[in-house]
Order: structure tokens, then C-alpha cells, then sequence
């Protein structure tokens, strides 16, 4: 990930601009004064910097929640620091960028945060659930044009490498999204997908609660297959397959087919590794029996006027708020002035917690970079933190 290294942080003259780069803020930790946050745009695109004490030296890389892609976009606002201070220059990673043009997005990324399920194309739709080095999804892209297909994918380098791929071969028929497919799943309308793959996903054996299959992935997988449609299951572990069994069998009605070592239409590279381990392949299709009823979506994350990070940070709570379906739990405070800042929160599910930003500026509070999911659960802690503004 693109990162500098320096002797110390020139906070003077802030906000500046440097060649398309705009320094919006520092903004420094109020729990270690030392950390802090810089807020950044790059072609009209924001997030953060991450200030951070390394030793004798400063570390000054983009934080992981706010983080955009391409990296490019982080290596031109790190450059355009560099140019603009001159500060001591102890390591650097970006070298290649002085000359590197910053391309438009392409348009099979879609942002989360814009994603409308009304834009669906007319279309049979397919989902493939951490595509990985994309064969399967590319496979499936260029055999079924007539197919669009979702690709989800939180590993930024392998997301990255795919759209690469889907630009140079042209393809019009396939998005990739870098998001938590467990929140994702909420935002398909019902009765809309004909096929889901899950393909040798991270069996987590030690944290089961981070495995993507689960009871509520299930149900939500039902809710949005159409009628006959299914979710394939591949996995080389006994541990997974076992636990997916389980999973799979508990609704009151299931049709259920297993593979084991049979060949695909396209093998992983994954799957080539298992292969050659002689390790045994499971493939679980689950058929979903019946029409489900449509679900509407009407939530709001609209906050409050009139905060102050100064009178957030007095009466922060001690600890996090735990709910029996849901939590908020406020990590950090961030003070860019005596009114304005960032709160860092994690909220929603405790299976599969959102991690955002609250940016207050001028009165003004929203959430950054956007706002969460529109998922009960997620509104349920949008309540509670609203209860906590308001006491």
C-alpha cells in the first residue's frame, strides 16, 4: 500500500492545493495527540491520510475505512504533499507516480455507496461471492453474455487486477463491488438472482462468526434467488463442508445436490492447489423452493444539527453499547477545531460490523465516507447513537 515515511508533519498553511490535490484538514487524535488524520481530495474524490509516530519518524499512509481505489489516487496526494512541504524524506513507495495519469473509473466498478438496485440491467443475474483472481467470474462473463453478473471482492489488489482484466477484454456484462457480500445481499431485491457462487471462501475455522455462509447469509440467499434458482458451495475443507451441511439442512424445506471431485467448467487457482494436494473438492448447490415476498427499503441515517466534537468528546461513553441484535461502539475522537472533527465507530451486526466515520464540520454531522448499509440492524445502532447525541 502506498506510504511515506518522514522526519516530521508541516502542519502550517492548511488548507492548500498541489496540483489537483486539495489538503482540506488535519484533524489530531484526541486520546494520543500524536496520531491524526488528514483530509484529502483528489479529483473531487475525499478520504483520509493516516498520521501516525513511527519511532523517530512519522508514518503517513491512507486510512484503511476511507481508503479509495485506485492506488494511484493515494500515491498523487502523497506526492503532491512531498512537492508542496519538502519534508525529510526517509522511505517512499510511490516513485512510479510522477508521471502516472490518473484514469477515469472504470465502469464496472461500482461504489457502495451509490449502489442502486433499480439499475439493475434487464437481465438474468448471477453473483459471485470473493472472486478472487476472477477466473470463474471472467469465465462465466464471456460464455453468457446474455448473463450480468456481481462480482463481490474486499481484497483490494485482486479487485483491482480483475477490472484490469474486464477493461482489456472489453466486457460489458460484469460489475465487481468492494464490499462485505453479507451487507450486500440486503440491498438485492427478492426473487431477482438465478445464481449465487461461493468458491473456496476463508474457512475461518477459529473465528466461525467471519465465514460467509451462515444461517442469515442463507436466508437472505433464498430471499433473493428466484424461484429455482441456487447457491453453489465449493470448499476443499472437511471442516466447512460439515459446517455448511448444517447450515444448509435447517430450513423446513430444502433441495439439496453434492459433488465431491467432479470438474469444473473453470478451476481457481485455488482449486488447482487443492488438486494437486489430492485434497477432496465439495460442491453444495441449494435450490430455493419459493417466491418470496418483496422487501422495502425506507431507513434513515440523517443526524443531528449542532454537535461539537469538544462536547462529544466530555461525555464519551466508557464503553460500547451492546444490544441483543445489534452495537455501536465509538473508538476515536478527532478534533480539526474546537467544534469540528471525526468520531471512528464500528456499529450494526456483531457478525459483520460496519466501520465508518462521523465528520462534523460547521454543525454539520454526516456519515463519512458514506453512510451505512440500509440494513435493520444498521438502523437499529443509528437509533442508539442518536439517543447518545441527544442525552
Amino acid at each position: 500500500m502506498p506510504h511515506i515515511r518522514i522526519q516530521s508533519l508541516d502542519l502550517s498553511k492548511i488548507p492548500f492545493g498541489k496540483d489537483g490535490v486539495q489538503f482540506l484538514w488535519y484533524a489530531k487524535n484526541l486520546q494520543s495527540e500524536e496520531e491524526g488524520l488528514l483530509g484529502v481530495e483528489v479529483e473531487n474524490i475525499p478520504f483520509l491520510l493516516q498520521v501516525k509516530p513511527k519511532g523517530d519518524s512519522v508514518l503517513v499512509k491512507a486510512e484503511k475505512i476511507s481508503r479509495p481505489s485506485p492506488n494511484t489516487l493515494i500515491k498523487k496526494a502523497l506526492r503532491a504533499y512531498i512537492d508542496e512541504r519538502s519534508p525529510q524524506l526517509l522511505y517512499s513507495n510511490i516513485a512510479n507516480v510522477e508521471h502516472a495519469k490518473l484514469k477515469a473509473p472504470l465502469p464496472c466498478l461500482k461504489e457502495i455507496a451509490t449502489f442502486d438496485p433499480a439499475s439493475l440491467p434487464d437481465k438474468s443475474l448471477w453473483v459471485e461471492i470473493g472472486f478472487g483472481s476472477g477466473r470463474h467470474l471472467l469465465y462465466q462473463a464471456q460464455h453468457h453474455p446474455d448473463v450480468h453478473l456481481i462480482g463481490l471482492e474486499i481484497h483490494r489488489p485482486s479487485l483491482e487486477q480483475v477490472m484490469r482484466r474486464i477493461d482489456l477484454e472489453k466486457l460489458d456484462n460484469v460489475w465487481v463491488i468492494d464490499y462485505d457480500a453479507r451487507l450486500f445481499m440486503e440491498l438485492l431485491p427478492s426473487n431477482r438472482v438465478e445464481r449465487i457462487f461461493v468458491h473456496f471462501p476463508v474457512p475461518w475455522d477459529k473465528k466461525p462468526h467471519r465465514r460467509v455462509i451462515s444461517d442469515t447469509f442463507l436466508q437472505e440467499a433464498m430471499r433473493v434467488l428466484t424461484p429455482g434458482g441456487t447457491l453453489e458451495l465449493r470448499t476443499d475443507s472437511d471442516n466447512y463442508f460439515h459446517y455448511a451441511m448444517e447450515v444448509f439442512t435447517k430450513p423446513k424445506q430444502v433441495r439439496l445436490t453434492l459433488e465431491k471431485n467432479l470438474e469444473a467448467a473453470v478451476r481457481s487457482k485455488y482449486e488447482d492447489r487443492w488438486r494437486r494436494m489430492e485434497k477432496d473438492i465439495y460442491e453444495i448447490h441449494v435450490t430455493s423452493l419459493e417466491t418470496s415476498p418483496e422487501r422495502s427499503i425506507d431507513i434513515d441515517f440523517t443526524l443531528p444539527e449542532g454537535l461539537s466534537i469538544g462536547e462529544l468528546f466530555k461525555k464519551r461513553p466508557k464503553k460500547a453499547w451492546v444490544k441483543p441484535d445489534c452495537f455501536v461502539h465509538i473508538e476515536r475522537f478527532y478534533a480539526i477545531n474546537e467544534n469540528d472533527g471525526l468520531l471512528r465507530l464500528s456499529l450494526g451486526s456483531f457478525d459483520r460490523p460496519e466501520h465508518k466515520f462521523i465528520l462534523i464540520q460547521n454543525g454539520h454531522a454526516s456519515y463519512y465516507p458514506h453512510t451505512p448499509v440500509a440494513s435493520q440492524t444498521n438502523h437499529k445502532a443509528h437509533q442508539i447513537l442518536l439517543e447518545w447525541f441527544h442525552a
